[in-house]
């Protein structure tokens, strides 16, 4: 009897020691990922500051072009002066230069503000702590009655609840049919005329463990809403 207690503690002892290394194994690899996403914006935002300064760039060309045939139009020779088809035209252009730099700068902040919800996130991460070690005086039984709380606490983590970012959220049960682009469709419509939206990326965040392709009627999901 000694020697099966001797074996039991043993075995606990060495799966604790894995659990610990698998804990330290997932945030390296979760560190990992969000650093390779970090380079993956900056390069990004490199790319569309470089195409906001071609667009300046190009803006400054046509300013100083409509100055060039604002001084050619004060002359008196006719001939040289800008019919109002090209200034339209040219007006046109403009007005699109102005729109897509508009659009790039609205774009760069919100990654720059996904960006830092990502750090933020990753910073306040707890760190991976090894399973407290067990008594060798145990018995079989008692370790059998621990199983069905580390279950449940298993489970509650799969349905999850709504991370400490998402102030403001509803509950949606999946019904027949439904799918994750569907759901977060129909909740941008239903809130679009509050100011508020939401996104697969933010309800797959406020729910850890979803599996978009495997959802089950019947299924609670938390929808976050963030202001647009």
């Amino acid at each position: 009897m000694k020697r099966f207690s001797l074996f039991l503690a043993a075995a606990v002892c060495l799966r604790s020691a894995c659990l610990g290394e698998d804990n330290a194994a997932r945030a390296a690899a979760e560190r990992e990922a969000a650093e390779e996403r970090y380079r993956l914006m900056n390069s990004a935002v490199d790319a569309l500051t470089t195409g906001q300064a071609d667009l300046q760039h190009r803006l400054s060309a046509l300013a100083e072009e409509v100055r060039s045939l604002r001084q050619e139009n004060s002359r008196i020779d006719t001939s040289k002066f800008v019919t109002r088809e090209e200034f339209n035209r040219l007006v046109k252009a403009i007005d699109e230069i102005e729109q897509k730099r508009a659009a790039d700068k609205k774009l760069i902040r919100e990654e720059f503000e996904q960006l830092k919800k990502d750090i933020v996130k990753l910073l306040n991460a707890p760190a991976p702590s090894a399973p407290p070690k067990k008594n060798k005086t145990q018995s079989a039984p008692d370790k059998g009655s621990e199983k069905p709380t580390e279950r449940s606490s298993e489970k509650g983590e799969k349905t999850g609840n709504p991370a400490p970012e998402f102030q403001e959220y509803v509950k949606h049960t999946v019904e027949d049919r439904d799918t994750l682009s569907a759901i977060v469709r129909a909740y941008n419509e239903k809130f679009k005329e509050q100011g508020k939206k939401t996104s697969v990326n933010l309800v797959l965040q406020a729910n850890r463990g979803l599996d978009e392709k495997k959802l089950r009627i019947g299924q609670t999901i938390i929808v976050p809403l963030v202001a647009e």
